[in-house]
């Protein structure tokens, strides 16, 4: 019985150890985030809950649109200070990269959405997250019209540390993958034993 543990737990450090080496590997970039205030100033007349779930719908819509070819072109013409070199040539391997730059989320029951942009270089991780910032607020004006507004509700943040890889969760799951493999290789002895 305490060799099966002293199995399953070298297999979890050695998962750990592996998982942790291979996201060394990985390129390390920073973040930067803005949160924007979806509202409709003209919605006096509709009840809150219907009110905001309108809002949500909207911000799940611009959130699609950010990963359009358009927004990406958009988005770049107006960062003046970004290096477009950064992204490649091809079309496919360039809207992975978009993909892999910008996320959006929205937070359930309110009209708050976040934008994140990742990148190598902290400086301009900033200055592509206030550009996309600026252009989701013109699309929600050219989608949506002028009954609805957005506006920057909090300044561009920057994260401290490397934002990605994410070390701790990468050798968490390296654990976990080699404590089940620990699992398997015991049971495995156990049968061929039995």
């Amino acid at each position: 019985m305490a060799h099966a543990w002293r199995s399953l737990i070298g297999m979890a450090v050695l998962g750990a150890v592996l998982a942790f080496g291979f996201s060394l590997l990985l390129p390390r970039q920073y973040s930067s985030s803005v949160r924007l205030l979806i509202t409709q100033p003209n919605a006096g007349s509709v009840d809150p809950y219907t009110s905001i779930k309108a809002t949500e719908r909207i911000a799940t819509s611009l959130q699609e649109l950010v990963y359009s070819t358009s927004f990406y072109a958009d988005t770049l013409d107006a960062a003046k200070e970004f290096d477009a070199t950064y992204f490649p040539v091809d079309e496919y391997k360039k809207r992975e990269k978009w993909r892999e730059t910008i996320e959006t989320s929205v937070a359930a029951g309110t009209g708050i959405m976040t934008v994140t942009t990742y990148h190598e270089d902290r400086l301009q991780a900033r200055v592509l997250v206030v550009s996309a910032a600026s252009e989701i607020a013109k699309l929600a004006q050219d989608y949506f019209g002028n009954g609805v507004r957005m506006q920057v509700i909090d300044a561009p943040l920057d994260s401290r540390w490397f934002a990605r890889p994410q070390f701790v969760s990468i050798t968490a799951y390296g654990a976990l993958l080699g404590f089940f493999l620990g699992v398997g290789w015991v049971l495995w002895s156990v049968s061929k034993r039995g």
